[in-house]
């Protein structure tokens, strides 16, 4: 699976609120293994290592705890590269959030991670949700994050509006009012999810940027950057980033998924075999990674993991569970629970067996 990566231009954002506050950002960049010079490329990819450095050892030498909260309530346009002139030239803020989906790893991408919008009873959850621990997890990000989100909707529509929730994984790790300030409402700490909720009357606030001319050629700037940041990935890179995204859905046919990435099925087939793969090899093992980690990491009924995996029937995910680690998804969840210390056997990833 690829490295997680950020832009070179969300580096230099945090450079630059780093410096706003009595930091010397050189400094910074040799403490964590870069050179300035190498930031120049706004589009350059950055190793999220290099980024969880960076905030962790600017939040310890400004003795700012909250220094995600800071970084986030500061994003502009420029902080998102294409993707933020993209959003802001949007006709509305629904539609702007659906852009976010399309060309989020253009400031963010993490193979551990994805982002989910669920509408319901008149609320909107914004979700940065964990799929897999193969990337470590940083507070700081996560409030960059989620308060980046905030502040920069809240630019997009001219509106101050309170979130009617906020929900983060981690303990607190600053003055929790501020938080609360920010937001508008209390903050949960220590939850199962990292997410925003507001009201979905909002979705359709007017973006006072909107320009559909300018629109059109941001999408077209967006789609480049896209292309020049990502042309190494494999086809099963591409496959599995795009199945994680579509699982939930119920929408990923060999068909469907081929020609979301513009290509023939055919032709997808012929690039997995290259890699040594094949379509349902790929689905499986992805599926089963994504059971290992909702078991593991969440409180979610079987029922529910069953459709975050593209499942109709929590029996159809029970049998495919069972013939991947040999008991059941709910025999495995007492397993962990019983031995919180003790590593459960993982999924053979390799399949050997159907070799």
């Amino acid at each position: 699976m690829r490295p997680a990566t950020s832009s070179a231009a969300f580096v230099n954002h945090v450079l630059d609120v780093a410096e706003r506050h009595g930091c010397d950002g050189d400094w910074l960049l040799n403490q964590i293994g870069l050179a300035r010079e190498q930031l120049a490329d706004s589009m350059l990819r950055v190793p999220m290592r290099h980024v969880r450095a960076l905030l962790d050892l600017t939040a310890r030498v400004s003795n700012l705890a909250h220094f995600g909260l800071l970084v986030g309530a500061a994003v502009r346009p420029g902080t998102y590269g294409a993707l933020g002139y993209v959003l802001m030239t949007s006709p509305t803020l629904g539609e702007s959030m659906n852009m976010i989906l399309r060309f989020g790893k253009i400031v963010y991408d993490c193979p551990s991670s994805q982002t989910r919008i669920v509408i319901s009873d008149g609320r909107v959850t914004l979700e940065h949700q964990r799929i897999s621990e193969l990337e470590p997890y940083c507070a700081l990000h996560q409030e960059a994050l989620l308060v980046g989100w905030a502040a920069f909707g809240r630019w997009l529509i001219a509106s101050n509006a309170p979130m009617l929730e906020v929900r983060m994984m981690h303990s607190p790790i600053g003055d929790t009012a501020l938080y609360e300030h920010f937001f508008g409402c209390p903050v949960q700490f220590d939850a199962g999810s990292n997410a925003l909720v507001f009201a979905e009357s909002l979705l359709s606030s007017r973006i006072h940027g909107a320009d559909p001319r300018a629109h059109r050629n941001m999408l077209l700037e967006a789609d480049w950057q896209m292309c020049l940041a990502y042309p190494a990935l494999t086809a099963t890179d591409r496959l599995r980033a795009l199945l994680t995204e579509q699982l939930p859905s119920g929408d990923f046919s060999l068909k469907s998924l081929a020609s979301q990435l513009a290509i023939s099925p055919r032709t997808l087939q012929r690039k997995l075999a290259v890699e040594g793969e094949n379509f349902n090899q790929v689905l499986e093992n992805l599926r089963m990674e994504l059971a290992d980690h909702y078991l593991r990491r969440t409180d979610s009924s079987i029922m529910d993991i069953a459709l975050l995996l593209g499942f109709s029937q929590a029996s159809s995910f029970s049998h495919a569970f069972r013939q991947a680690h040999g008991i059941s998804p709910a025999e495995y969840r007492k397993t962990l629970r019983a031995k919180p210390n003790t590593t459960a056997a993982r999924v053979d990833m390799d399949r050997q067996s159907r070799a």
